[in-house]
């Protein structure tokens, strides 16, 4: 199947002769984490994410305002066609650790970009919902997975993990390890409410992950490399005179360190995260686990390569339906979708982990509420 079928993002397009600053401000507007950067000709010269913006410009105290994005961006990045197998071009991602990778089409011109926590989510959509209509490609994932893995059946039959059946049985029993077995060793992101954005950033920038903010050894907030791009570099703010309590996301959602691997994985999908903080159940901060993290951990890229062969293989009419819906129009009545998905018998809302809601009272005045939300 080609890289078509990924059905790759729409590229953030910017020229190589702006600055970081008009790039990030960009970026900001549109949601975005990575922007394809093109020469004056049209054709791509690079790539900049998020990441790239607190590596190389906030941890060596550069000029947003000044610095050409020419000058950090990765140049002359690895790309795939929109007709190269979609299975190598994941795989790829997965061995080089690539979260982001640009796709063109047959003539060279940019068409899209591929997101790995996009792709993983896909795939893992398809083979439970593959999985469970019984199609054999699930069963197929399951059985190249225990042989890549060791994982027997008594070892898959243990461990219950989330991700369903079909990954429980591709990685479960002991080739599955928790997350405080991953995070031995690694260097600590923590930082205090009152630490300054520029000293967040370099320490950010020199472990590769976004930050925790405790204060009295509990988890407050979490910034990420989005974080300081969008709220922080896009919006002018003095990084060495802004404490990161004012631009962190409060409150996280935290997991034990006795998560497994697996269920950080689930966790992630069903929830959209990108990364999990990792507490002790009194509350003690662990660290922190990405979703790079949890696929290196449960198999890396060759472990990974039949799960993607067989996702792509599976026939998911939930999928056709919806790209047949964006070229066509609808194709079916918005109620009878709904009925369906009511009539269907599935996880619980509880496994989403609602976030705590934001109250206000009948009394309170437009003014109060708004201040109340910015305030969050």
């Amino acid at each position: 199947r080609p890289v078509s079928k990924l059905r790759p993002k729409k590229p953030i397009l910017q020229n190589e002769s702006e600055t970081v600053l008009a790039v990030t401000q960009m970026l900001a507007s549109k949601r975005g984490d990575a922007a394809i950067i093109t020469s004056d000709g049209g054709g791509l010269a690079g790539i900049i994410t998020d990441t790239d913006v607190t590596r190389r410009v906030v941890a060596k105290q550069l000029p947003a305002s000044s610095t050409r994005v020419s000058d950090v961006m990765t140049a002359n990045p690895s790309c795939v066609s929109m007709s190269d197998p979609a299975t190598d071009a994941m795989v790829t991602m997965v061995e080089n650790r690539f979260r982001h990778l640009p796709v063109t089409d047959d003539s060279g011109a940019i068409v899209g970009v591929l997101d790995i926590a996009k792709c993983l989510n896909d795939a893992i959509s398809k083979l439970e919902k593959s999985q469970e209509k019984g199609s054999s490609a699930a069963e197929d994932a399951v059985k190249q997975m225990a042989s890549l893995q060791g994982a027997g059946g008594n070892q898959a039959a243990a461990l219950q993990a989330l991700l369903g059946p079909l990954l429980s049985q591709a990685f479960g029993g002991q080739s599955s390890p928790t997350l405080r077995t991953i995070l031995a060793g690694k260097p600590s992101t923590i930082v205090s409410p009152r630490t300054t954005l520029q000293e967040t950033g370099m320490m950010m920038a020199e472990a590769r992950k976004a930050a925790l903010v405790v204060e009295s050894g509990r988890l407050v907030g979490i910034f990420g490399f989005k974080d300081m791009m969008s709220r922080a570099i896009a919006k002018e703010l003095p990084l060495d005179l802004t404490p990161v309590s004012t631009v962190m996301t409060p409150n996280p959602e935290a997991v034990s360190p006795d998560t497994t691997v697996m269920e950080a994985l689930q966790i992630m999908h069903d929830n959209k995260f990108l990364t999990l903080p990792v507490c002790e159940s009194n509350g003690s901060v662990i660290g922190i686990v990405d979703v790079m993290d949890c696929v290196y951990a449960s198999g890396g890229a060759e472990g990974w390569r039949s799960i993607f062969s067989s996702a792509m293989e599976c026939d998911d009419m939930t999928d056709t339906a919806s790209v047949n819906s964006h070229l066509t129009g609808s194709v079916y009545p918005r109620s009878v979708k709904t009925t369906k998905s009511r009539k269907k018998e599935g996880t619980p809302v509880s496994k989403l982990r609602p976030k705590a809601p934001m109250v206000s009272a009948t009394n309170d005045s437009v003014l109060a509420v708004t201040q109340m939300l910015a305030s969050k």
